[in-house]
């Protein structure tokens, strides 16, 4: 649904983002993670044909997302990082306004989210909503246009945490219907609930991009404390992984088979023996963690 190829952004001589090759594919939660200036909204403006790449090409269901941009919005149904609203307009007003631009379409659905499921009295003025209440009403939107795609940037900020329950609902709920989202945000458990893949982001880079469904079925963690010294190998179709070693402890990833890995266990001095699973958090600290070198300063 979604290609991009090289993609590259420069503003002089900085690089907001730098050769990015993905596929996002139809039906699916994608993941963008990353702190500010990673490259996250750059990708997106680029995506919606806002900015002009410096090099490479991005697509939509077939079309050139600066070339055939018009035809690019058509189908795309976006939630900006930061709004901007009518504050003279009322709620309904707001959503009537919206809805015009696509022939109506997809009002009384926006409506609906709204007034049952975000509890907006959609008779108020905008200007006398909260930031929160601002944002509901832009996501009502957003979830009820008729659209293949869904490019949600920051969607759950400035949301109290039912409101965010309820936002990952409706992300589910797109999912189901077939629509493709672009989930960008930095809460790491949210993005862990509803996302079929995450990419991660780092100055500019696509650094890693994980499939959430194989990580959930085949990732384990062992704590593992020996009797002796602990192993300085592996054997390689055990497909272990060590994360960390105090004397006679060591952290253990492992992806493998368990029926292998628990014969050799049986072979060893295992005095202690703890196996768990691993958060989407441990894996985004691996590339933006405290003990991760760089200035993010560098990008935008």
């Amino acid at each position: 649904m979604i290609v991009t190829d090289g993609l590259t952004k420069r503003y002089g001589e900085t690089t907001a983002l730098n050769n990015l090759s993905v596929e996002i594919r139809k039906g699916e939660v994608f993941g963008l993670l990353g702190p500010n200036g990673s490259g996250k909204t750059t990708t997106i403006r680029l995506l919606l044909g806002l900015l002009r790449p410096t090099a490479g090409s991005a697509s939509v269901a077939g079309f050139d997302c600066w070339r055939q941009s018009l035809e690019v919005r058509t189908l795309v149904s976006y939630l900006p990082g930061e709004l901007r609203m009518f504050g003279w307009m009322t709620g309904v007003g707001m959503l009537r306004f919206l809805a015009s631009l696509r022939g109506g379409v997809g009002l009384d659905r926006a409506v609906a989210i709204a007034e049952s499921v975000m509890r907006l009295d959609l008779r108020r003025k905008v200007r006398t909503y909260s930031t929160g209440m601002k944002q509901k009403l832009a996501l009502a939107m957003a979830f009820a246009d008729p659209v293949d795609i869904l490019i949600l940037d920051e969607p759950t900020s400035a949301l109290d945490p039912s409101a965010r329950a309820l936002v990952l609902d409706l992300v589910r709920e797109a999912r189901r219907l077939g629509q493709t989202v672009v989930f960008s945000g930095h809460v790491l458990s949210e993005v862990e609930q509803v996302a079929d893949r995450v990419a991660i982001m780092r100055l500019g880079h696509l650094v890693h991009l994980e499939d959430m469904h194989e990580r959930r079925l085949n990732l384990r963690l062992l704590l593992i404390r020996f009797e002796d010294e602990p192993p300085l190998v592996y054997p390689d179709e055990l497909e272990l992984k060590e994360r960390e070693r105090n004397g006679h402890t060591v952290l253990l990833e492992h992806r493998g088979l368990p029926g292998p890995l628990l014969r050799w266990l049986g072979e060893r001095n295992v005095a202690d023996l703890a196996i768990g699973t691993d958060d989407l958090h441990s894996l985004y600290d691996r590339y933006h963690g405290p003990n991760v070198d760089g200035d993010e300063d560098k990008t935008r």
